[in-house]
């Protein structure tokens, strides 16, 4: 073997080994994430169901209509905010 071929096998080696280093940091990355994601929405709903609480969105016809053509005017995805109702 060439010591050019030999350095570059030496240099993949080492890029290859970096980048599995960052697909675990990411995937852990993610995970934590998606942990975060379900305790928030679980202490939501818990504190939510213990006032007697909705958490959410309460759309008519109309607002999914409009919602629908923001979207296709936009080409965005379109955030609604939630409210908080009482559970009567």
């Amino acid at each position: 073997m060439t010591r050019k071929s030999k350095s570059a096998k030496e240099e993949y080696e080492k890029a290859y080994s970096r980048l599995q280093e960052i697909n675990d940091i990411r995937q852990i990355a993610e995970a934590e994430e998606i942990k975060t994601l379900e305790d928030t929405e679980t202490t939501i709903k818990n504190l939510c169901s213990e006032q007697g609480l909705f958490c959410g969105v309460i759309l008519t016809p109309e607002d999914i209509s409009n919602v629908i053509s923001l979207a296709i005017k936009t080409g965005e995805n379109v955030k609604i905010s939630f409210k908080l109702f009482y559970n009567d």
